[in-house]
This record gives C-alpha cells, structure tokens and sequence, in this order.
C-alpha cells in the first residue's frame, strides 16, 4: 500500500469515519489508483474529516489537486491524484452506491483501529 493511501486511511480512522471502504481501481481507471469510501454521521462531521486530512497531508507536503463540495455539504470528494476520497453522510452513500462502480475491483484491507 502506497504512503499517501496509509496516512489518509490513519486520519480517516482517527476521525471516526465510518464503513471505510478502499478499492485499488488503477488496472481499470485512468482517473486514480485507489478510491475510499468512508461514511460520517453528520454534515459537520463530513467537513471535520475532510478539514483534518486536508491540514494533515498539508503538514506532510501534500496538497488535494481538487476539492469538491467543501462547505456546507453531506459529500466531500478529495483528490490527491494517486489516491480519490469520498467522505459521505449515509443516506448519499446508499443513494449513490459508489460500492457498486467499484465493487469489482480489488479491496484493500483497511488497517486495524
């Protein structure tokens, strides 16, 4: 598992993400290498998340080449090229079911908490 992918799932973890899912989508996408998926219980809890890793990787000198929905939003996704992140409130989640595009790609195995 690439560095990048490690310290993202570690503060996603750290954040009380739920249901974090990682696909390595890079044999099928020319998008990204890895997506992951993880669920937060509320809108402010989205935006923590994704304030926490934003400043995180920004300390390790890595910054988003995109951020979409940062704000007042139920679905943040971040891009940091080699890796995709969608932080979801659940009813977004089970709505749009980014599971089943992905789904046949290969898990990663999300690190212990």
């Amino acid at each position: 598992m690439i560095e990048l992918l490690e310290n993202i799932l570690k503060e996603m973890i750290e954040r009380k993400t739920e249901d974090i899912v990682c696909f390595h989508v890079g044999p099928k996408s020319s998008v990204t290498d890895y997506i992951v998926i993880g669920t937060a219980t509320s809108e402010p809890h989205v935006n923590a998340i994704a304030e926490y890793i934003l400043d995180r990787m920004k300390e390790k000198g890595t910054r988003p080449f995109a951020v979409e929905g940062q704000g007042r939003s139920r679905w943040i996704c971040l891009d940091f090229g080699e890796v995709m992140v969608h932080l979801m409130c659940k009813d977004e989640r089970m709505y749009y079911n980014l599971e089943s595009i992905w789904g046949g790609c290969d898990k990663v195995e999300i690190p212990a908490d």
